[in-house]
């Protein structure tokens, strides 16, 4: 295993550009940020992560984060192979979502690419 000294927060810091990762020549994941929009595209993750909690769960939990980045006037957009499964933050239109996030700033655009994300991670 390679050891790093990057933080685990690093891509906090990025105020625009890209950043791609690939497994193997092939892309896993594309960071963009331009301007207030931070977005993450999964296109393939040739490894899952053991699963903890449900995915209502783990939006119950992002209430939080969702509410400071509306504070601070930012948009995290969450995509899986380039289409956009989850708006966090300031841009958020939560619809029916905020019944079951409850929250003003969680928007679910696709909720069964959510759950196929949350299988994922």
């Amino acid at each position: 295993m390679v050891k790093n000294n990057l933080p685990t927060n690093f891509l906090s810091y990025l105020q625009n550009g890209n950043l791609k990762i690939s497994t193997d020549d092939k892309p896993s994941i594309h960071f963009s940020v331009s301007g207030n929009l931070k977005v993450i595209n999964i296109i393939d993750l040739p490894i899952k992560i053991p699963r903890k909690q449900g995915i209502i769960k783990k939006l119950s939990e992002a209430k939080e984060l969702a509410k400071n980045m509306n504070k601070s006037g930012m948009t995290l957009e969450i995509q899986l192979q380039g289409k956009t499964v989850l708006k966090i933050g300031k841009d958020a239109n939560p619809k029916l979502a905020k019944i079951v996030t409850l929250s003003s700033h969680i928007e679910i655009r696709d909720l069964k690419k959510l759950k196929r994300l949350s299988e994922i991670l």
